[in-house]
């Protein structure tokens, strides 16, 4: 009887392991079609976002990713940003099978004249190793690092150095291993790799305009965004001069018919401060209507710090742009008003003693979105100058408020009375009654044409105009009533000037995010949803406290080696202990039913 028992229990235990290991197997067959991963991070950083994934899966053939970031001798910081890249890489491998990708330590090379020749080859891309000082204070340690990627793929090929930079580093500093710049590179990955892949796989890239000819910013002024955008577009300045073909032209289509087309993708239009000629207007007006895209960052008001340099205070007037009947017709109005906001940056004035103060300037708004618009999400601070509120007007075209004031905003209407004393002025709820007006509106839709209601007149009627009452399909424009938010500031020193980086204000030291904004802005205006989603990973640091590290290091290497193992012990101990109890009730029982 009892032998029996043992046979059918032992059948029981056989049936289970075999059922175990049939789902084991089906597990690996299905996981191997069907890529599933469970994302518990509290940012999601092992999650592509959906139009990285499109793109990965449009891959058709192999494309490789040779990453020289490798070694046994690489700080913790390098190790942990070596790792990252791996498993970025592994993602992407997962998505489509034609990712490859191999680590190499370009210090392997024993050869001098081979590694020197290495280092050109990468100098002539652009990219190159970084000299870094890692350690302790007991023994540093100086050594060339390579955060650098070169993707290959149809026999073309892309060099990037993932590692970011920070405009507010200083020279002393540059060389010390940054963790805070580790991570910046860590949150950037994915956006490194889709611009690598996007700048291999597009056919031709698309062409980005800035107008000229109006008083528009000096190219110095904007140097630093054009840098950043000729690697993906082509850019081009363009004057407009009253000439009907310098946004559009004739082409010769495929089916050999004529028709008009623009010259440009998306057009920008960098402060202007001079007025627009009718013919100008029409033309714009017409870029629109074949479908053109505009970023408009226009200023209201004349104002500007020029005009305090040398007195205390001055009045802004409006700007004869004469913009203001398009923009209505389109769906915006930019008032005459200058917003003063308590959310705003710190200007430095010189007092008596030569000495220097950083009062809060009200007149330069810092700007921040809760929208979840892709423009602006996760957008840090954007830093504004002299700034006017945006109404919206009631029409078909769709409107997306990108930038709002903060919750404390007093208003000036034209013409403005700005005066150095206005620093002096505290936070009054009386005085900054105002919240959330908008500064920054996306516009989507078919416009139609401001010369839709007009009678015929000379530009109209010129059929080598192509006049159009409106748009064939939906297109978009983002008003700004801010020029000098894409203006980067200027260092002057002994060898002349030099453009500083977008957002960087050199007065307080402080990076914003002014450069992606811009970015953003013009890659949607473009299409480009795989760069936007892509910048706006975020990966959250959690550090440990090194000075408190260092000085219980023994402790927590207790903490990390033997806690586990005695706890592993413990619990043997007690599961011994548990099964002994068992079995000695078990042979008790037994004992007295005999």
């Amino acid at each position: 009887m009892k032998s029996k028992k043992k046979r059918n229990l032992l059948l029981l235990h056989l049936i289970e392991l075999g059922a175990l290991v049939l789902v084991v197997l089906f597990v690996n067959i299905i996981s191997s079609y069907i890529f599933t991963r469970f994302d518990l991070t509290e940012e999601k950083r092992y999650t592509l976002s959906d139009s990285t994934k499109d793109l990965l899966k449009s891959i058709d053939e192999p494309i490789l990713f040779r990453v020289y970031l490798d070694g046994d001798d690489l700080p913790a910081e390098y190790r942990r940003f070596r790792n990252e890249i791996k498993d970025m890489l592994d993602q992407f491998r997962a998505y489509n099978k034609n990712v490859e990708y191999e680590f190499t330590n370009p210090n392997d090379m024993t050869d001098k004249n081979e590694l020197m020749q290495f280092d050109m080859k990468l100098a002539s891309k652009g990219v190159g190793a970084k000299k870094i000082v890692s350690g302790d204070d007991n023994l540093l340690k100086q050594q060339n690092v390579y955060p650098i990627v070169e993707v290959s793929y149809r026999g073309s090929d892309v060099a990037l150095d993932l590692q970011a930079g920070s405009a507010t580093e200083r020279v002393s500093e540059a060389n010390v291993v940054n963790e805070d710049a580790i991570t910046a590179s860590i949150e950037n990955l994915e956006y490194n790799f889709v611009t690598a892949i996007r700048r291999l796989t597009r056919v031709m890239k698309p062409r980005v305009g800035f107008l000229l000819g109006h008083g528009e910013l000096d190219r110095i002024d904007i140097f630093d965004i054009q840098m950043a955008l000729v690697e993906d577009y082509s850019v081009e300045n363009v004057l407009l001069d009253q000439n009907i073909n310098a946004l559009t032209g004739r082409i010769l289509t495929p089916d050999s018919t004529i028709k008009i087309a623009n010259k440009f993708d998306v057009l920008i239009v960098p402060k202007p401060i001079e007025p627009f000629s009718d013919m100008d207007l029409y033309i714009l007006d017409q870029y629109v209507m074949y479908g053109g895209k505009i970023l408009w960052l226009v200023d209201a008001l004349d104002a500007d710090m020029d005009s305090l340099q040398y007195k205390s205070e001055t009045f802004s007037t409006r700007l004869p742009l004469g913009l203001d009947e398009m923009f209505f017709n389109y769906g915006v109005r930019i008032n005459s008003d200058l917003i003063m906001d308590y959310r705003c940056r710190n200007i430095p004035i010189v007092v008596s003693d030569n000495s220097k103060i950083y009062p809060p300037w009200y007149y330069f708004p810092t700007l921040k979105s809760n929208s979840d618009h892709p423009i602006v999400k996760n957008l840090d601070e954007v830093k504004t100058d002299f700034i006017s509120s945006i109404d919206l007007i009631n029409n078909d075209i769709d409107k997306t408020v990108l930038l709002t004031t903060s919750d404390h905003v007093h208003i000036k209407n034209a013409p403005a009375h700005v005066q150095l004393d206005d620093i002096t002025i505290p936070l009054n709820d009386q005085l900054f009654n105002r919240s959330n007006l908008p500064v920054a509106v996306l516009l989507e839709g078919e416009f139609q044409s401001m010369w839709r209601n007009r009678l015929a007149n000379s530009f109209t009627s010129i059929a080598e105009m192509g006049y159009k009452d409106r748009c064939d399909k939906p297109t978009q424009m983002i008003v700004v009533s801010d020029g000098d938010i894409i203006r980067n500031d200027i260092a002057s020193t002994e060898d002349g000037i030099f453009p500083l980086p977008l957002g960087y204000d050199k007065h307080i030291d402080v990076m914003f995010a002014n450069r992606t904004f811009v970015l953003n802005a013009i890659n949607y205006l473009a299409g480009d949803k795989y760069l936007i989603d892509a910048r706006h990973r975020d990966i959250t640091t959690r550090r440990l406290d090194a000075v408190k590290v260092k000085k219980q290091r023994v402790v927590y290497q207790l903490a990390t080696t033997v806690v586990p193992i005695v706890s592993v012990l413990l619990l043997a101990a007690l599961v011994f202990a548990w099964r002994h109890f068992r079995y000695s009730r078990s042979v008790n029982k037994n004992k007295k039913r005999k």
